[in-house]
């Protein structure tokens, strides 16, 4: 919808959720979700090492906030950043790339795709439907395996309590 206003068209301003995602930037989702690990990390930090230093500040700094981790790192250490980068969204998809800064992504996205590590990681990107994978279901794990019937055990049956009988304890 366009509006004109003395001869002139004006069209209405885009709210940036709204706006069509970048090519570049989809097809850097689609490495981070299809790519083996370790290809990604290395274009990472290869890419993080051509980054700014503003740039790799903000994402440092992002790293820091949003995936809780990396307190103790520098913004020279590429590989180590590059691994939290990896890491943190193949365990939680956009987590990461919804908070790091709009020209961040943008420059950290083409140089990955750029970078040798990601020559020829692209082969299925016309297929792709561009849905993130939904999260993984880690409710099995969520007690730590943890089953409260199965360790339990008996008093009279313990060999620690003094009650098992003649050999496990003082009983008869």
């Amino acid at each position: 919808m366009s509006r004109f206003t003395f001869g002139k068209q004006h069209d209405p301003p885009v709210d940036p959720a709204d706006a069509p995602e970048d090519p570049v930037v989809r097809q850097y989702r689609y490495l981070l979700r299809t790519a083996p690990v370790d290809a990604l990390e290395s274009a990472h930090a290869e890419a993080i090492s051509l980054l700014s230093q503003a740039h790799q500040e903000s994402l440092l700094e992002t790293v820091r906030s949003s995936l809780l981790v990396g307190d103790h790192l520098t913004t020279s250490a590429h590989a180590k950043i590059a691994h939290l980068v990896t890491d943190g969204e193949r365990r939680a998809p956009g987590q990461l790339l919804t908070v790091l800064p709009r020209e961040v992504l943008q420059d950290l996205a083409a140089r990955v795709l750029e970078s040798e590590s990601s020559f020829g990681l692209l082969g299925g990107y016309a297929g792709w439907d561009g849905a993130e994978p939904p999260p993984a279901d880690d409710s099995e794990w969520a007690d730590g395996g943890f089953d409260p019937k199965v360790s339990q055990r008996k008093p009279r049956d313990d060999p620690r309590t003094g009650q098992a009988g003649a050999f496990g304890g003082a009983g008869p």
